[in-house]
C-alpha cells in the first residue's frame, strides 16, 4: 500500500477519545453540583479511600471543579462485585465540554 494513502487512514483515528467513545455523560449547568465518577481502594476488600486521597488522581479539568461526593459503591470490573467507594462530585465552573478517564471509565463532560 503507498505509504501516503494509508496516512490518509491512520490521521483520522489519532486521539479518538470523544463524547461518542465515553462510557457515560454527564452534563451539568454552570454552578450546578452533580455526581462525576467514584474511586474504590487499590484492593477490592478495602474501605473506601478518603477524598484526599483520591485527589491528585483526578484529570484536571478547565470546565468542573471537584468535591467530596461521599460514600457510595459501585460495581468494580476488576473486582466483579459491588464495592465500596468515595464518589466525586464536579461543579460546573465554566461551559465546555471535556472527555476524561477515570478509575471506573471514561466520562464525558457537558457543562451548559
Amino acid at each position: 500500500m503507498n505509504h501516503r494513502f494509508a496516512l490518509l487512514f491512520l490521521v483520522p483515528l489519532a486521539g479518538c477519545v470523544s463524547a461518542g467513545s465515553a462510557d457515560v455523560t454527564r452534563e451539568l449547568a454552570v454552578g450546578e453540583t452533580r455526581h462525576i465518577t467514584a474511586y474504590r481502594a487499590d484492593g477490592c476488600g478495602a474501605p473506601p479511600p478518603s477524598f484526599a486521597a483520591i485527589a491528585g488522581k483526578l484529570p484536571r479539568s478547565e470546565i468542573i471543579r471537584y468535591s467530596d461526593g461521599g460514600l457510595s459503591s459501585r460495581v468494580s470490573n476488576q473486582c466483579k462485585t459491588r464495592v465500596p467507594t468515595r464518589a466525586v462530585n464536579g461543579t460546573g465552573i465554566k461551559a465546555g465540554s471535556e472527555v476524561k478517564r477515570y478509575q471506573s471509565g471514561t466520562v464525558a463532560i457537558v457543562v451548559k
